[in-house]
């Protein structure tokens, strides 16, 4: 009984030991490791997309090799038009914030004034700091180290899957070949198509789903007259790819705008109720009719791994958590020793 007690406490023990690990190599292999990540991710998307335009009359008839590579310039191409986008809006928005100022002001005198303060402090004393810190000299080079990061990350992704969809349509026999035709090497290819139908099917309804939220909330932007409405709504979209708090921070960005240009408080309130409408529509109606139970994740497994892959890899990781963490629940589901793990990750007890 006691050496039992003992072979297990070296199980966990081990077992944590291997998890620190992997931890420390994702963090200090970020560099190497992200964007390999990212180049499979997109490739799963370049399947799901090539195997759509196959509906198409022209582009269809080109073999699936050509379609991805069509696929993959557009997501390039796309990626850097908006890089250029964001760089120039993030410009706009800095020479902007001086200008409210004075709305920022009158603000801070209304809300003194109703919390019964007389006296009300200077700008200089409450509001510079704020201005200091949201100056193109602290704003601009973030938003472009953000920037610079994200493409290199996505360039380098570029290239590999460029690598890996030349070699895509071999990989099934190169499996077998390496398996001796076993039923390994079929249970393997079985395992991957899985992972492809998830992840490729997930992320394009998302993609989807985030595309037609965008495109309401310019609609409410523009109706209310905020700022830069397009950049705001490519904001919203954008960060809806994170989980549960994406879409909340996004929002927080326009009302914010809405109150110091405007210098109403109601105005941002109406502005918070018009884009949190689709963001609840999306959330309990949109989401679950075109998504479903695509990753089949428990709601605590999702928070959690938001957690561990933005401490991880920061903005990236939380954008990439969902298909990452689907990804190592289909492997684990695959291994007898771990698929427990699996079991608990999963939403419905059933990997």
């Amino acid at each position: 009984m006691q050496t039992q007690g003992l072979n297990r406490l070296l199980v966990v023990t081990c077992s944590v030991a291997l998890m620190l690990m992997i931890g420390w190599l994702l963090r200090i292999g970020q560099s190497i490791l992200l964007p390999v990540l990212v180049a499979v991710i997109v490739v799963y998307v370049l399947t799901t997309a090539a195997d759509a335009l196959e509906r198409l009359p022209l582009v269809g008839r080109l073999r699936r090799r050509w379609r991805r590579l069509i696929v993959l310039t557009g997501i390039v191409a796309s990626v850097l038009v908006l890089a250029s986008f964001i760089t120039t809006n993030a410009a706009a928005i800095s020479a902007a914030i001086p200008g409210y100022a004075e709305n920022f002001d009158a603000l801070q005198a209304r809300l003194l004034h109703l919390l019964g303060v007389d006296e009300l402090p200077s700008w200089a004393q409450l509001s510079q700091r704020l201005l200091d810190l949201l100056d193109s000299t602290s704003l601009m080079p973030a938003a472009l180290a953000t920037i610079t990061n994200a493409g290199s990350v996505v360039l380098a992704a570029a290239l590999y899957a460029v690598f890996i969809v030349a070699e895509l349509d071999g990989l099934p026999e190169k499996t077998r070949r390496a398996l001796d035709r076993s039923e390994q090497a079929e249970h393997m290819l079985e395992v991957v198509q899985q992972i492809n139908d998830r992840i490729g099917g997930y992320l394009a309804a998302k993609t989807l789903v985030n595309v037609i939220l965008g495109l309401v909330s310019l609609a409410v932007l523009w109706a209310l007259g905020i700022d830069f409405p397009v950049f705001w709504a490519l904001v919203i979209a954008l960060l809806n790819y994170i989980p549960y708090i994406g879409s909340v921070v996004a929002v927080a960005f326009p009302v914010t705008t809405s109150l110091v240009q405007f210098a109403s408080f109601g105005h941002a309130a109406l502005a918070l109720v018009a884009l949190m409408i689709p963001q609840m529509a999306v959330a309990y109606y949109i989401e679950p009719k075109f998504l479903g139970k695509s990753v089949n994740l428990s709601p605590f497994t999702v928070l959690l791994s938001l957690a561990i892959w933005t401490a991880l890899w920061g903005m990236m990781g939380a954008i990439l958590a969902i298909p990452l963490t689907a990804m190592v629940m289909i492997i684990l589901a695959e291994l007898p020793s771990v698929r427990f793990v699996a079991v608990l990750m999963s939403e419905t007890g059933d990997p």
